[in-house]
């Protein structure tokens, strides 16, 4: 034995800190948790969770005002999304952003990636991506109760008051559909899973109980846990996929409960962190996320995760339930649907998918997002997006090649989430990577990929499985060099495919499909391309002889429980027989009964599953049918005044271009625009208190924005509006889209209107309609900040030019300087005219000239000493009416009216 003596310490001995370095590609990672810290203070504020729904299918919503107002998404239960309208989840407001994967129900959602992109680390409670099987089920806090049970000492049974009383675990916990990126799989060849695209993950902070404390609550050992599981079981009825099942002793009924399990040794452990949770991002759980209570297993695919619990259950063995074996596996890849069936394979323990494995995806580009070359030639583009992985394993970095593989570069990582006290993380990271622009001129694809600490990385190829889950190859962005509408160079991205029915992606186009996906050559599969539904389809042999034309309105009587005829690819099917046995259950039936649901079948249905649909086949659908139904609705919404016998320009369903026939400077940011009517006879057709939505393609970005004219149905071949443009500013970087894209627009240019549109309408004599219930006011109290003015005016407008409406009105109009008093002098010549009728108080916040507030104005802003000295007071018959800025009417205004005794029921906003 050789015996080395180590030389002794020495001030000039190598400081082996100075070795140890932090990695330059992650960032705040040496920033560890912050002792004594809230979530909300780590990863705060939280994004709202107010939902924005498409009221209709033109791309409506609700005033931007009744969204501010709105405390909870419960405020908007008025307005449902036009796709719930008619389906059992009518009752919760949905944002219109989300991108809907099996058409109208059951609700399937992910964000689009712009989305992700924009919020990054936390998303929005509203924007979370949603797996529901049926319909969501509607529960009540003070109602609902969790049992615990099974092998267990003492058998435990929580109200929610009881859960909310434990002590709590807070962290943020990224979850991710197990089907995520799902339809690059079904592009290969379908799988049995509807179209996710890479959206199908999000990332909350989840506050709960650790399951662990209710197990021990429950009298549970720490010892001998081997073998043995707990079970999760959900409230919902579902329907039975297969059958009765392989378990004799719990054979599976008609209906079935959504449940699965997990091993007993992880749920006690409390490095992994199991969460009964009831909150997320500080506010108690949305419907759609399991609501009042759900399971939050960190590292897990989403589908263990089980929504509305009602069961928790200790057992010697793996949960029985049916929906823990009929889902959420990854067979291999040559097995087929008939296969899994007659082999067994959805019983064999090894093709379970319970832990995430690594992956990534991009957020910028975006699918079909433009650089022009010229201009940007000598810059450098962000490239950007996620990461994730499972086991409480941190991701160590994400890379990107522009070169097919050859090269790699490293990625910048922003670690947010801070580790557990077990070292554990469970959260998406976020990467970005500076591009030089010019290193895109010869460059076909854009990859990337993750590894995390177990050096895990995404595979570059695809393995098929019938569930299509857990697809991660590298994520491809294919580069293009374009030429835009102005015949500029550009490079275009191109995305591997779009969520759900959307068109586009380099991977559905049989050229771009790769050779094998773990099953042999795909060509020789005959599983090239997917079949694209026909133009017309061809009915079936055995329905030839038989076939007949069928027209839109006789399909339209068939809409009822008892006879239900629907259409697919214009075939039309009587699917009333079918309702009992549908696997889906006879609702996402029924909600199509009498229409075309070509949209929602092909959303989720295999080729196999619309060929089983040729037993019920009655019919062709005649195109020619659908065209006069069409035309009939177009006829039908040709509407004439009833007061002057003229035209309606307007129409509510439809966009109709309005031509700019003359543009007046007002001021250094305000401008009047008058619209010519269709014919110099027609009259605008906007009810007193309704709005307009101006529509217009701004910077390739569809933009709609409500604007109220200062013109009415007295006016007639013409719309005027007065408009203050808002320009960039510190705390709005892109100023506002419609108002600089009004102020560039030249006379000749034509604009898309669609209306009217709006709660309040306004019939006379103090009369009006607020939020559809019928109202009576004798005096109003307008409050209106900058172009806010435009909505009350045209009201009051409507009662001074009528001497029978003795209703009286008082304004109070605020703006920063003089100069934006838009249309003072009409309201100046109102308020000399018809002094006992109309009043006006003026207020300024910034500048106000000499002699101001002796002339009877004032300066501030908008309080409870100024409304109680102009405006008129409380009363059953005293209706407020509001337009401005959101902080001017959530803070200045709706406090103080409430404070001076006006109910919010007389309290208004446009």
């Amino acid at each position: 034995m050789v015996l080395v003596r180590s030389r002794p310490m020495t001030e000039s001995s190598v400081d082996l800190t100075t070795l140890i370095k932090p990695s330059t590609s992650i960032h705040n990672l040496d920033d560890q948790a912050k002792q004594g810290k809230s979530c909300e203070e780590l990863y705060g504020p939280y994004p709202s969770s107010i939902p924005v729904p498409m009221t209709h299918k033109d791309g409506r919503t609700p005033s931007p005002y009744v969204v501010a107002k709105a405390t909870n998404m419960f405020d908007l239960q008025n307005y449902p999304d036009h796709r719930d309208v008619g389906t059992p989840d009518e009752w919760i407001p949905r944002d219109g952003k989300l991108v809907r994967l099996t058409g109208r129900h059951p609700f399937n959602v992910e964000p689009p990636l712009s989305v992700h992109h924009e919020h990054k680390f936390i998303t929005p409670t509203c924007l979370h991506y949603v797996r529901n099987h049926g319909a969501c089920p509607n529960l009540a806090w003070e109602d609902h109760r969790v049992a615990v049970g099974g092998i267990v000492p003492r058998k435990l049974n929580l109200g929610m008051d009881d859960l909310a009383s434990m002590p709590a675990r807070e962290l943020p916990v990224t979850l991710v559909c197990a089907g995520n990126r799902r339809k690059e799989q079904n592009m290969i060849r379908q799988t049995i899973g509807f179209n996710w695209g890479a959206g199908g993950v999000s990332t909350n902070v989840w506050k709960g109980v650790p399951l662990r404390d209710l197990l021990l609550a429950a009298g549970v050992d720490e010892r001998d846990m081997a073998g043995k599981h707990v079970e999760f079981v959900g409230v919902e009825d579902l329907p039975n996929k297969v059958g009765p099942g392989p378990f004799k002793d719990e054979p599976w009924g008609k209906l079935v409960k959504y449940g699965t399990s997990i091993p007993l040794a992880r749920a006690m452990n409390p490095a992994y962190d199991v969460l009964v949770a009831y909150e997320a991002n500080g506010e108690r759980l949305q419907p759609d996320h399991g609501f009042p209570v759900r399971l939050v297993i960190p590292g897990y695919i989403g589908g263990r995760m089980i929504k509305w619990l009602a069961a928790i259950n200790v057992l010697e063995h793996e949960t029985k339930n049916h929906y823990h074996y009929h889902d959420n596996r990854i067979l291999p890849p040559h097995v087929t649907a008939e296969e899994s069936l007659t082999g067994g394979w959805w019983y064999k323990p090894e093709y379970i998918f319970n832990e995430l494995n690594i992956n990534s995806a991009m957020t910028a580009p975006d699918h079909d997002e433009t650089i022009d070359l010229a201009s940007r030639i000598g810059e450098k583009y962000e490239l950007g997006g996620y990461a994730y992985t499972g086991g409480g394993r941190r991701i160590t970095r994400v890379e990107i090649t522009t070169d097919g593989g050859k090269h790699w570069e490293v990625c910048a990582v922003d670690q947010i989430e801070k580790p557990t006290d077990h070292g554990m993380y469970w959260c998406w990271i976020w990467w970005k990577y500076a591009l030089p622009v010019a290193d895109l001129v010869g460059c076909k694809e854009i990859w990337c990929r993750a590894w995390d600490e177990s050096n895990n990385c995404q595979p570059n190829d695809p393995t098929w499985n019938l569930m299509g889950m857990g697809n991660n190859q590298v994520f491809r962005v294919k580069v293009h060099l374009d030429k835009d509408a102005a015949g500029k160079h550009c490079f275009r991205f191109e995305h591997p495919t779009r969520p759900g029915q959307r068109d586009g992606g380099w991977m559905t186009k049989l050229a771009e499909k790769p050779d094998s996906a773990g099953f042999g050559r795909l060509l020789e599969q005959g599983q090239a391309a997917p079949e694209a539904p026909p133009a017309k389809a061809a009915a079936p042999a055995s329905a030839k002889a038989k076939s007949k034309l069928l027209s839109m309105a006789e399909v339209r009587k068939h809409n009822k429980e008892e006879d239900v005829w629907i259409v697919v690819n214009n075939k039309v099917y009587d699917c009333t027989e079918y309702l009992d046995l549908h696997p889906g259950g006879a609702d996402s039936i029924l909600i199509n009964a009498g229409e075309d649901s070509t949209e929602d079948f092909v959303a989720i249905h295999s080729t196999k599953a619309t060929k089983m649909l040729d037993k019920f086949y009655v019919g062709d659908l005649d195109p020619d049918s659908v065209d006069e139904e069409e035309k009939k609705e177009e006829e039908a919404d040709e509407k004439v005044d009833p007061k002057t016998g003229r035209k309606v320009a307007l129409d509510p369903k439809h966009k109709r271009a309005f031509v700019l026939q003359k543009k007046t400077v007002l001021s250094r940011d305000s401008f009047e625009l008058d619209f010519a009517l269709p014919t110099p006879d027609h009259v605008l057709g906007l009810p007193t208190g309704k709005h307009i939505f101006i529509s217009a393609d701004v910077n390739g970005e569809m933009v709609m924005r409500r604007y109220t004219p200062i013109t009415s149905d007295y006016d007639v071949g013409c719309v005027k509006f007065v408009i203050k443009a808002y320009p960039p500013c510190e705390r709005f970087p892109l100023g506002g889209k419609m108002s600089q894209y009004l102020d560039s627009i030249q006379e000749g240019d034509a604009v898309d209107f669609r209306g009217p549109v709006g709660e309040f309408d306004y019939h006379g004599k103090g009369k009006f309609l607020k939020d559809h219930e019928d109202c009576y006011a004798r005096r109003f109290n307008m409050i209106a900040g900058g172009t806010g003015i435009t909505p009350v005016m045209q009201i009051a407008a409507e009662i001074l030019r009528n001497d029978d409406d003795d209703t009286k009105v008082s304004l109070v109009f605020g703006a920063r300087i003089e100069g934006d008093l838009l249309c003072r002098a009409t309201l100046d010549e109102w308020a000399a005219k018809y002094p006992d009728r109309f009043r006006a108080r003026y207020i300024l916040s910034d500048a106000a000239p000499e002699g101001w507030e002796a002339s009877g104005h004032s300066t501030g802003f908008v309080g409870k000493d100024l409304f109680e000295e102009v405006l008129y007071p409380a009363g059953d018959d005293v209706y407020n009416l509001m337009c401005g800025p959101p902080i001017m009417l959530e803070r200045g205004c709706t406090p103080n009216l409430k404070a001076l005794g006006h109910r919010e029921e007389n309290i208004f906003s446009f």
